[in-house]
């Protein structure tokens, strides 16, 4: 488990927005989950990144959870070191480990992102529930960023790597080129 301080911020704001990214060997909600990502990021102030969270979570730890064939396939087709990345034994963390984890990066967070929250947040939630946590973030705070980055289909889009934590930052680049193309100043 990591966390990083990325950057120190000299006015002591509060960032209240985390982007989160997942990696999984199926695309149900029970999906056997490889990798959880998240960062925190201030939306109206680009370039300024927060705490990281990158894991690995064991797959033992994840008894019933499902993995298909498809999904294994895809990851056969993945560069070298992304699929090495995301299927390295070394540092692997239980599923309850991660999720606790998880939740001590993201239950002071006014907003959650998703690139498209029913793939990652879907599997995150039923992750908690299934081991009987509580979820850190409530169901109204929960935001699709890929809806956002349809407003201005005439930005470059970063291309996804399926690194978790290389995505989340990928997508917070996206999300503030949105803003400041949108011109928006403040989100509620």
């Amino acid at each position: 488990i990591s966390f990083d301080i990325a950057r120190h911020d000299p006015y002591n704001r509060v960032m209240t927005d985390v982007m989160i990214a997942i990696e999984g060997l199926a695309t149900s909600p029970d999906t056997t989950i490889l990798t959880i990502a998240a960062v925190e990021f201030d939306p109206l102030v680009r370039d300024k990144l927060g705490r990281q969270y990158y894991v690995r979570v064991d797959m033992e730890s994840q008894e019933g959870r499902k993995i298909e064939q498809g999904t294994l396939d895809w990851w056969a087709t993945q560069p070298a070191a992304i699929r090495d990345d995301a299927f390295c034994e070394q540092g692997r963390v239980s599923l309850r480990d991660s999720l606790e984890g998880l939740t001590r990066m993201v239950w002071h967070s006014r907003r959650i992102w998703a690139q498209g929250p029913c793939y990652d947040m879907t599997i995150l939630e039923h992750a908690y529930k299934s081991l009987n946590m509580a979820l850190p973030w409530k169901y109204y705070a929960v935001r699709d960023s890929r809806t956002l980055f349809s407003l201005a289909p005439q930005l470059e889009r970063y291309p996804a790597s399926h690194n978790a934590l290389e995505d989340c930052c990928c997508q917070i680049a996206l999300l503030w080129d949105i803003m400041e193309y949108l011109k928006i100043k403040e989100l509620r």
